[in-house]
């Protein structure tokens, strides 16, 4: 009886299991690889079919259906950022309803039931599409009622995200949404800012367009805008001490103007008499000579923050020729070494100008409510006051002195009023540079009582993480910097 054979696919054939290859494997040849330097023509792509793309973008973006999809998928303002670019209502609600679940690994199932849990959401309704524009419009508010901080109690400001963006300043390079005839996004410059009704002046670049004033959810700055937590809104306020608003008082100018005499800003000076140098002449209630020195030092951190940013682009150029191991130029390093000397004058200036405007803000201070910087003040007696007594009695708790050594005890005592005194710093609420020179100088009190051979464990141990603290307290942008204590005095 003949075998039978099963029926076989007809992708096969029998032809294919009598052809056996005997041959072995060819052997492949080993390729040297050699590194190649980089060159600008290794990665270039092809120039047609870039071309090719950029002429199909642009048509693209001539659509006026597709140039608004654009605005709306990737242009965000300042206000708008934060609420956008957060977690979305799924991940806060299922934060909310799950909040013991770590993971987000699950499989369908499991996203299945706890999709049914949260309930089905309204999606594409009117109703819907009104609610989320309606509380977007209250986020918003909130925001700008921070910004301009009118808000005592956080309570009502838990729906917003952890990092508020501030407020943007004249003269900030930004790209703004401009409606009507030229519709579209352009860059500019803001001219000026209205907090009443939420708008900036901005100031086009294009020839043609002109200044328009445009919301401020509209207008998004081109360069990275700084934000600050939420918490630090919440705390305390006192009365604004650094800002040094003058004091509405009856004076008598010594020079008769009848042009401003009833004028409460040019016919009052408070400070005529008081400070030496300025000639009795004031603008706004404050003497010249201060608001020079203001100016001064307004234009040198400008001219230091571009310099910075040259320095910036060139430690990355140098890092890219370095990486590709290729030769830093001669002129490279000129211009280089011209920009480090540039910045170590502007340091100089800085120092002196910032020394000068600290002697005035010294002369100011009383008639702020505040004592000169060159004083102790109260809060640091009462700190030091303070941790004398708990040292005191913590050290006799047994009924004999645990350190009899009186040195050791004044150096326990004093670091312990330091850690009171940043205490006492952080419940205070707003800071102003005077508060944080008492810290500086409690510091530098310290530090010159101790032997030179531990100045290195006081300055890892000690000085170190209360720089660290005094950084993350203060919130005043630039002044911190009236707080340094190596200005030059020359």
């Amino acid at each position: 009886m003949p075998f039978r054979n099963s029926k076989r696919s007809r992708l096969f054939s029998d032809e294919d299991d009598r052809q056996i290859n005997t041959r072995s494997p060819k052997r492949n040849q080993r390729v040297a690889m050699v590194p190649q330097k980089f060159t600008a023509t290794m990665s270039t792509p092809d120039k047609k079919a870039s071309q090719k793309i950029g002429f199909r973008l642009r048509n693209l973006l001539k659509l006026p259906k597709a140039h608004k999809w654009c605005i709306y998928e990737w242009f965000y303002s300042n206000i708008d950022k934060p609420l956008f670019e957060g977690d979305n209502d799924f991940c806060v609600c299922l934060k909310e309803s799950f909040p013991n679940l770590k993971t987000r690994k699950l499989t369908r199932v499991e996203w299945g039931k706890i999709r049914r849990l949260m309930g089905k959401p309204r999606r594409c309704s009117s109703a819907f599409f009104e609610e989320e524009r309606s509380a977007l419009k209250q986020k918003r508010q909130k925001i700008r009622l921070l910004q301009q901080k009118k808000v005592a109690d956080l309570s009502q400001f838990k729906d917003l995200p952890d990092e508020i963006p501030l407020p943007l300043v004249i003269g900030t390079k930004v790209t703004a949404r401009l409606r009507g005839v030229h519709d579209g996004l352009f860059t500019g410059q803001i001219a000026a800012v209205d907090t009443y009704n939420a708008t900036y002046r901005v100031t086009f670049d294009r020839a043609g367009l002109g200044t328009h004033t445009i919301p401020d959810y509209e207008v998004l700055s081109n360069e990275p805008h700084e934000t600050m937590p939420i918490a630090a809104f919440g705390q305390k306020q006192r009365p604004s001490r650094f800002l040094m608003t003058p004091p509405r008082l009856h004076y008598t100018p010594l020079l008769p103007a009848p042009s401003t005499d009833n004028d409460p800003l040019l016919g009052q000076s408070p400070w005529r008499s008081k400070i030496a140098g300025s000639d009795t002449e004031t603008l706004g209630g404050f003497p010249v000579e201060f608001l020079i020195q203001v100016t001064r030092l307004s234009k040198i951190l400008m001219i230091k923050k571009e310099h910075i940013k040259k320095l910036r682009e060139m430690n990355t150029d140098a890092e890219k020729l370095k990486s590709y191991s290729m030769p830093i130029g001669i002129e490279f390093q000129r211009r280089y070494a011209t920009i480090v000397l540039e910045l170590e004058q502007l340091n100089k200036d800085l120092n002196k100008v910032l020394h000068k405007v600290q002697q005035f803000c010294y002369e100011l201070a009383p008639d702020q409510g505040l004592q000169p910087a060159d004083q102790p003040t109260d809060m640091r007696r009462r700190c030091e006051e303070e941790a004398q007594e708990i040292v005191r009695h913590a050290n006799s708790s047994t009924g004999q002195p645990c350190v009899e050594n009186e040195n050791l005890t004044n150096l326990i005592s004093r670091l312990t009023a330091i850690l009171l005194q940043i205490k006492c710093l952080a419940e205070g609420g707003d800071l102003n540079s005077f508060e944080f020179k008492s810290l500086t100088d409690s510091l530098n009190d310290i530090k010159s009582t101790i032997d030179a051979s531990n100045i290195s464990c006081f300055q890892n141990n000690v000085e170190i993480h209360v720089a660290h603290i005094q950084s993350g307290l203060s919130q005043m942008g630039n002044l911190h910097a009236f707080a340094a204590n190596n200005t030059n005095r020359d």
